[in-house]
């Protein structure tokens, strides 16, 4: 096969990627544990904080896995879906082509088969509900569910302040 060079950056890239996606796939495939699927994700590029990190077998952007960093103590279930380019369905005579980085922080929970669909920041220690379909930023300590993803409620309730009757403590 004759290529010349013009064409051999395109060829190189196109190589390298259909083995990276060979690669994102067969974590998916074949049974490799949770922590082991989050190693070989770094290794392909995704920024994956040292730590405890919990990967069940899901679809990651392999044009972009660079733009997609996960913090430690987060738990990623199976079916997720994790995109961080897409494209403008309004502006289709251009073809606008849009790329952005997906951060997700420490200590989150994201149930199956959640879909981000736009480049989003997750706040550390919030919850995602299960088929939720993110497409905005999420604030810390948070719960989040539904189709685009709605406000659920706080996941600590804020403090009571409970009176205490101090005649209680008194020394007789």
């Amino acid at each position: 096969m004759d290529i010349n060079k013009s064409n051999r950056a395109k060829y190189d890239f196109s190589i390298k990627r259909y083995i990276k996606i060979l690669i994102f796939k067969s974590c998916n495939v074949i049974p490799v544990s949770r922590f082991l699927r989050a190693k070989i994700y770094r290794i392909l590029g995704v920024s994956i904080e040292k730590g405890v990190v919990r990967i069940g077998k899901i679809s990651i952007d392999t044009i972009h896995p660079e733009d997609i960093f996960i913090g430690k103590g987060t738990a990623i279930a199976d079916g997720c879906i994790l995109l961080s380019h897409y494209y403008d369905v309004y502006n289709l005579k251009e073809h606008a082509y849009y790329r952005g980085q997906i951060h997700i922080g420490r200590n989150v929970y994201i149930a199956s088969n959640t879909i981000f669909t736009k480049p989003v920041t997750i706040g550390d220690g919030a919850i995602i509900g299960a088929g939720s379909i993110v497409n905005k930023d999420i604030p810390p300590y948070t719960v989040w569910g539904g189709a685009p993803a709605r406000f659920i409620c706080n996941r600590y309730k804020e403090e009571l302040e409970i009176p205490v009757n101090t005649e209680l403590f008194k020394p007789r």
